[in-house]
């Protein structure tokens, strides 16, 4: 299950950014979510995924309504 932040202020620091789903700027007002894509290139991340452990992933800003909505529940 993924969690729905937002309303987005003025001030948050991906105002402006593009979406990497819809390629829509993130504005003020939106929500959206973080989409989980690994460990990145962190070396003591990646030995705690491939030990299927905790490990602090990588993840992308899209806007919630991006996201599958099967996804959501």
């Amino acid at each position: 299950m993924l969690g729905r932040f937002g309303p987005k202020k003025a001030d948050h620091p991906s105002i402006g950014n593009p979406c990497p789903a819809c390629h829509r700027v993130f504005q003020e007002g939106d929500y959206t979510t973080l989409i989980p894509v690994g460990p990145g290139d962190d070396p003591e991340a990646q030995k705690q995924a491939i030990l299927g452990k905790t490990y602090n992933a990588v993840a992308l800003e899209v806007h919630w309504e991006c996201v599958d909505p099967n996804i959501h529940q």
